[in-house]
């Protein structure tokens, strides 16, 4: 679906749940006022689906009325039904607007109904969904951020914003904020051996300050779960306006929710917010805000990732087998220090090619862990891990096998 396509929808249905509690309404004034909101829904409506299926290409929609419209939908194959009842609909409008003729309330709802019925079997017909399972989050592609968008959008359609803002907050965390979890650090000890070693990897939160990534300020420092999420803010500002994103719009969004936290992608989500939060913003102003701002950041922040391109990984690196007791270099040169000799178990990874500066020598960058395990890890990391340069050896000449003889030789 195109972006103006959903921007538009949106901006009806939108409309259109502000018409409907107008249309319901037994006062004439106010169901009048209804009917001008419920006919310029339908009409942003019928100008979305004409951009879905490209009629503004060829042609200057803006100037068509509201009739022209349903002719134009009907030209591309759409059924419009109740289109007797939506052009009458459309000249009460005009009397409504223009000449202050105030409508009927039974009236008005018989429109209403109209109104829907004509709608949802519209967009139905050229999007595959209807209106109502429409979301802004639909801008997005699928991913576990936009699940939770549309959980947010469900929410506030039904009056929970406190929820809504939970849902949008953990769409963040997902993005955003789980690249500073120290939580994965809370055994480690700054003074460990093998520090910067493969299995570290696995502790996450490389974006979070160094200097808390260890058990002794974690134990000191974080007392509730959300306080694992250790934002460096300068980090978060540089990729923020790398993206596009206006810093103080994240900032927003950050403060008008309230902090989440999990320890793995399967486990429950931990909350912390102040006592008075939910009374004061949890409010339907801030919930759309926060979404719709939320939805915003993670569309430039796909646009900018959409725009990298990247090293192919997909064949993998077969290393030469013959390697066993030679030297792994702390550097690429022959001169530097040892850091370990190739030896049976252990498991080798080569991570990329490097020549030294001696321009005649080549490496390999390897990264060595044993197969045996350390029992005091939590995460079962490896009992020794290197990571080094292994010089490259020049293919062995001695044949693998005796050759075969000739026909022509005499086997003596």
């Amino acid at each position: 679906m195109k972006e103006a396509t959903v921007h538009s929808l949106i901006i009806a249905r939108t409309l259109l749940e502000q018409a409907e509690t107008l249309c319901r309404v037994d006062d004439r004034y106010i169901a009048s006022a209804g009917l001008v909101v419920l006919q310029d829904a339908v009409e942003v409506v019928f100008y979305a689906l004409l951009i879905e299926l490209g009629a503004d290409e060829g042609k200057n929609l803006e100037s068509k009325g509201f009739d022209e419209l349903i002719g134009e939908l009907k030209s591309a194959g759409v059924k419009v039904p109740k289109s007797g009842t939506l052009k009458a609909m459309n000249k009460q409008r005009v009397l409504t607007k223009h000449y202050a003729q105030v409508a009927e309330p039974i009236t008005v709802r018989n429109y209403f109904d109209a109104s829907l019925t004509a709608i949802e079997s519209t967009v139905t017909a050229v999007t595959g969904n209807s209106l109502r399972a429409l979301f802004i989050a639909d801008l997005l592609p699928d991913s576990e951020a936009k699940a939770y968008l549309k959980a947010a959008e469900e929410k506030i359609s039904k009056g929970e914003y406190m929820s809504a803002l939970v849902e949008t907050r953990k769409a963040i965390y997902v993005e955003l904020e789980e690249q500073y979890n120290v939580y994965g650090w809370r055994d480690y000890q700054q003074d460990e051996p093998h520090a910067m070693t493969l299995g570290l990897l696995l502790r996450g939160g490389w974006s979070a300050p160094a200097w808390k990534r260890n058990r002794r300020w974690i134990a000191e420092n974080v007392k509730r779960p959300t306080e694992y999420i250790q934002v460096d803010y300068e980090h978060m500002r540089l990729q923020a306006m790398e993206w596009g994103v206006h810093t103080a719009e994240l900032h927003n969004v950050r403060r008008l929710t309230p902090a989440v936290f999990r320890t793995e992608k399967d486990a429950g989500w931990s909350l912390s917010y102040p006592a008075e939060f939910e009374a004061n913003n949890a409010t339907m102003e801030n919930a759309r805000y926060c979404l719709d701002r939320t939805v915003s950041i993670l569309l430039k922040k796909g646009m900018h990732q959409g725009a990298m391109r990247r090293v192919a990984t997909a064949r993998p690196f077969d290393p030469p087998p013959f390697y066993l007791g030679q030297n792994v270099h702390e550097a690429p040169d022959t001169r530097s220090p040892v850091v370990h000799v190739v030896a049976e178990g252990f498991s080798y990874t080569v991570k990329s090619i490097a020549h030294g500066i001696d321009p005649a020598e080549c490496f390999y960058e390897v990264w060595a862990e044993s197969d045996e395990k350390d029992p005091a890890s939590l995460l079962a990391l490896s009992k020794e891990a290197y990571v080094g340069f292994l010089l490259q050896l020049p293919e062995s000449p001695v044949p693998l096998s005796e050759p075969e003889p000739s026909s022509g030789d005499d086997p003596l």
